[in-house]
């Protein structure tokens, strides 16, 4: 028997060790009120859902991961197309809990991750690019010479640290110098700041965008001191930064080209998948910020997202993120489509998987548990479904243009809130990706005071 989801458009689980218990969400193409009746079975590895107009028989196998203990079904909602329902597991009981410091070998995998690799390395010669039309963006201060030569190519430190926390001692003392003592002046601390400034030959990268010295984009448009285009084709490119000397180019819309091999320009980074990067810096963002993660406590992290729009009357939107719970266990169908050998995304509930002439030691496993259906109606079509583990974040989220609401103004002035700049690719890429994982949920669970639940996945 090859296993399928049958007419399961989403099935999600949440596994909630410390509680003992397990939350089903599951939903369907057909309003219920349109079936004629539907009966839920619960055993210790598996849970059945009949569906007596359908004629379909669903079997979702638990017992990989947990059990279930029979007599515990309750929270049971049916309405619409979904049906949710709390069952409690078998769990050990436990009279205390040890937290370790972190999360072991996993979190020890995080940190390499939370790194940004970058494309580009120091000491070779580039030609930076319009992503839109490939004209060139930078000249080269020496002349006669073609693109430019990288002397750093360094990572920036995240927006929201703050310097002072990086020395034992502040530098705006006195130096003694003898007998005499010598006082701090602005150019001292002005000299800080420029630490964090690109040079002619520097190459700054932070969160997905790139910065330069503004003297070497010679061939850019700028409009009232502030947006970036390209001069050629006129696409929008990045902005300048107040009172500096650097601009900042979004990743998306530059292209870095060798000058020495004949290779195809790259992009900053070795992926251009918006969705991908995103994953990565809310990963980065909570790691750094939270450090009550470090002890093994689920995290209360606020992020703040902003998209810009150039034009001095450019619209402004925001999404708004509060973490919920940064290492949550849920489980969806893994489903084996015949004739494909890609993966889907996360958001569509499938991990597909690929096989060809042999049978797999799960379909063997099915053809065991065959036995066990000599009591059921054979009119009735069978589907079992296993489950797939992922690890994924819990939020609630909004988003929505900015036109002075109290809710956007009282989280730009709070000091937790994490605030970040994003481009419109990875804005719209984000807010399609939490829109459809919001879909797993009905609306009675998971809209509350005009946010909506998701689920982000980081593994």
């Amino acid at each position: 028997m090859i296993p399928s989801t049958g007419k399961i458009d989403r099935l999600l689980v949440e596994l909630r060790p410390r509680l003992q218990c397990a939350n089903f969400f599951l939903s369907f193409p057909r309003k219920f009120a349109d079936i004629e009746s539907t009966t839920i079975e619960l055993d210790t590895d598996r849970i059945t859902i009949v569906m007596k107009g359908e004629r379909e028989r669903y079997e979702i196998r638990t017992g990989d991961y947990f059990q279930l203990h029979t007599q515990t079904l309750s929270s049971l909602v049916i309405k619409n197309r979904y049906i949710c329902f709390r069952v409690n597991t078998n769990e050990a009981v436990f009279r205390s809990e040890r937290l370790q410091n972190g999360a072991g070998s996993e979190q020890d995998d995080c940190v390499s991750t939370t790194r940004l690799p970058c494309s580009v390395v120091p000491c070779k010669r580039y030609r930076v690019l319009c992503s839109n039309c490939s004209g060139p963006l930078v000249q080269d201060p020496t002349p006669g010479t073609d693109g430019i030569e990288f002397k750093r190519v360094l990572e920036l430190p995240s927006e929201q640290l703050d310097t002072d926390d990086w020395f034992c001692h502040r530098h705006d003392h006195g130096h003694a110098h003898g007998s005499e003592l010598h006082e701090p002046s602005a150019g001292d601390q002005e000299d800080l700041t420029a630490k964090l400034e690109p040079q002619l030959c520097d190459l700054f990268y932070g969160t997905f965008y790139a910065l330069l010295h503004r003297s070497v984009l010679q061939r850019v448009h700028i409009r009232h001191d502030r947006f970036v285009y390209c001069k050629r084709c006129l696409q929008y490119l990045g902005t300048t930064r107040k009172n500096r000397t650097s601009v900042k180019l979004w990743y998306e819309n530059v292209r870095f080209q060798a000058v020495e091999e004949a290779s195809m320009p790259i992009g900053l980074f070795p992926t251009d998948d918006s969705l991908e990067l995103f994953h990565q810096l809310v990963r980065k963002t909570v790691r750094e910020f939270n450090f009550v993660t470090h002890l093994g406590l689920p995290p209360s992290i606020k992020l703040m997202f902003e998209l810009r729009r150039p034009g001095l009357q450019g619209d402004v939107f925001y999404l708004l993120m509060q973490i919920m719970d940064c290492q949550l266990s849920v489980f969806r169908a893994n489903q084996k489509r015949s004739g494909s050998c890609s993966s889907e995304s996360c958001s569509d509930d499938v991990g597909a998987a690929c096989t060809s002439g042999q049978k797999t030691d799960q379909e063997e496993d099915e053809e065991e548990d065959d036995d066990d259906d000599v009591f059921i109606d054979s009119s009735y079509r069978k589907h079992i479904i296993r489950l797939e583990r992922h690890r994924a974040m819990k939020l609630m989220y909004r988003y929505e243009k900015y036109d002075e609401q109290p809710l956007f103004t009282f989280w730009r002035e709070d000091s937790n809130v994490v605030n970040l700049e994003l481009s419109e690719p990875m804005f719209s890429a984000a807010i399609r990706y939490l829109d459809a994982n919001s879909n797993y949920v009905p609306e009675c669970y998971r809209v509350n005071l005009g946010f909506s639940m998701s689920y982000l996945d980081i593994q």
